[in-house]
């Protein structure tokens, strides 16, 4: 690998390097001029003040003779920033920045403010979007800098990734974001956004993210992906741990059992019924947020696109619903409303949205939270699949559903070990084993990136050469008691702040600490809130051939990562 000498980041290719320390140029570029006083802006203005009371005697305009070099390098760099930070605060700025009217309050602010006379700031500058567009590279690669440079410092030698797409309309892209902990926050970066063709093969985006990745971070790093249905997971597989995301994967488990032909075929046709009628009256004029209020405070994440929302709505509202339409006389709907198996469907469905909720926390780790999430829905639906009628041929569809769709990986039971409140709890005893076994396997996995450290090394003595085999299997030994001792501790009665939890703990359980703080970064669901305004940005900029792609992913990588 090629190491940069100013901060040790190492890259693959030698290309990545040049980039990487021409932005470190640029940077020190620009903090050697902004540390400098702004006493020394009077002599440059000197310099103005001659030319332009030469050329402008009678107080009138200069802009004929005020050329483009009247400004420093260094000042249009400045103005250049500074509207690159207007476009990244709204990228529909993109076409303001070049209107009339930004022109003219541009032009009376310099008209105001000038000691030495007016002068026409489209013959200075020139076209807005041209000047920001030509320093993008620039800004881009001082940004990029920061983020390798924090990438690469990760002091737990392993990052999450998501690799998500979002669909508006017809059109879709995806988003590439890099987690890990930095102090006791999980800090997320967005590392690329791709518009996508339908013909876009799982082989496809799974060649984008590594050439991504390549240009942030050594391919030795140890990765945990979370990807939706649509990426081939086999491929990801192969440069790490690759994770499905949990809300997609329940919104599959619901799809798939209240799928209209599934349910057809199956003879369900009072379930079919249900659903028509909840969708009629959830799309109704009358049924809406202004007049029933919001149904929860806490909205799913945007890969949430289930059939069941319409049903729940009308649950929670249904005695609000009811007198609305006995108001308006229109109480057919209502009528063909079967109240029965509208309440056990949502007892069944609620509880599954619940999760998904639970699951997208983006303000604490969630990935501890999947093992625990499939355990009570397993028991949720075994529980009510004793029940006679529709409900106990549903709850049998769901478990198989639940089995089949919603993948428990030995990350997740990790990473529930790792949280003191639950540690073992949830799952029942004779599981136990089986996951302590899961976790010294996955500290032997990660030893050798560990070794470099001499604070994680173990404090024992060096064996013998004839005692290698004995001196293996004592080190691993001293893993399994490492665990055995944590899970001795009592369980916290209230939810811990985790991290602040393990940076407490470092000393006394050294490599539980290290999987803690790499796994716990890493979320449960790859989707996140800011993915929709996003996306639409980036397909509305795409549409309107406002930016080429390379340009856009520049500009939206600015904007998630610069303000």
């Amino acid at each position: 690998p090629y190491t940069c000498g100013a901060c040790g980041i190492q890259f693959q290719f030698y290309n990545n390097l040049l980039e990487h320390m021409q932005s470190h140029a640029a940077d020190n570029e620009n903090n050697i001029a902004s540390s400098q006083p702004r006493s020394p802006l009077p002599v440059v203005e000197e310099k103005w003040k001659p030319q332009l009371q030469r050329n402008n005697t009678n107080n009138t305009s200069a802009s004929g003779s005020v050329g483009n070099s009247a400004i420093p390098e260094k000042e249009r760099q400045n103005i250049a920033e500074r509207l690159l930070r207007v476009m990244c605060t709204d990228l529909g700025a993109l076409s303001v920045v070049s209107g009339k009217e930004f022109i003219k309050l541009a032009q009376t602010l310099v008209d105001s403010g000038a000691r030495y006379g007016a002068f026409s700031v489209t013959e200075i500058l020139g076209n807005f979007n041209t000047l920001a567009l030509k320093h993008l590279p620039r800004m881009y690669n001082q940004v990029k800098v920061k983020v390798t440079c924090a990438l690469g410092s990760n002091a737990c030698l392993g990052i999450g990734v998501t690799c998500h797409s979002q669909s508006i309309g017809p059109d879709s892209c995806y988003i590439l974001t890099a987690y890990q902990v930095e102090g006791n926050h999980i800090k997320s970066y967005v590392l690329g956004i791709k518009g996508v063709d339908i013909r876009d093969n799982g082989d496809f985006i799974h060649h984008w993210v590594q050439n991504v990745l390549s240009e942030f971070v050594m391919s030795e790093i140890r990765t945990v992906y979370v990807t939706d249905c649509k990426v081939n997971s086999s491929a990801f597989s192969k440069a790490g741990m690759c994770l499905r995301c949990s809300a997609c994967a329940l919104n599959s488990v619901v799809q798939s059992v209240l799928n209209k032909r599934t349910l057809q075929a199956r003879n369900m046709h009072e379930v079919i019924e249900l659903l028509n009628v909840c969708e009629d009256l959830a799309g109704s004029t009358g049924l809406s947020k202004e007049t029933f209020g919001s149904l929860e405070e806490t909205s799913p994440p945007p890969c949430w696109n289930s059939v069941t929302d319409s049903l729940l709505l009308v649950h929670e509202r249904y005695e609000q619903i009811c007198e609305f339409y006995s108001r308006a006389k229109k109480m057919n709907l209502i009528q063909n409303l079967n109240k029965h198996l509208l309440s056990n469907l949502a007892a069944i469905l609620a509880p599954v949205k619940q999760a998904v909720i639970e699951l997208s926390n983006e303000s604490r780790p969630t990935l501890q939270l999947v093992l625990p999430t499939y355990v009570k829905l397993e028991k949720l639906f075994t529980s009510k699949a004793n029940d006679a009628g529709v409900v106990s041929k549903l709850c049998h569809l769901f478990l198989e559903a639940l089995k089949e769709n919603f993948k428990v990986h030995s990350a997740h039971k990790v990473a529930m070990i790792l949280d003191p409140q639950q540690k073992l709890r949830p799952v029942p005893p004779y599981q136990h084993e089986e996951i302590i076994g899961k976790v010294c396997e996955l500290i032997n996995e990660v030893k050798e990136s560990w070794a470099e450290e001499t604070e994680f090394e173990p404090s024992t003595k060096k064996p013998r050469a004839a005692g290698e085999a004995a001196a293996a299997q004592e080190e691993d030994w001293f893993g399994k008691n490492e665990v055995y001792d944590y899970l001795q501790e009592p369980l916290f009665q209230a939810t811990p702040d985790l991290f602040q939890y393990w940076s407490c703990v470092t000393q006394k359980h050294t490599k539980l600490a290290k999987l803690a703080f790499w796994l716990l970064a890493v979320p449960a669901v790859g989707a996140r809130s800011e993915c929709v305004n996003m996306c639409e940005q980036a397909l509305l900029i795409k549409r309107r051939r406002l930016l080429s792609p390379e340009d856009m992913n520049k500009l939206m990588f600015l904007k998630s990562n610069m303000l």
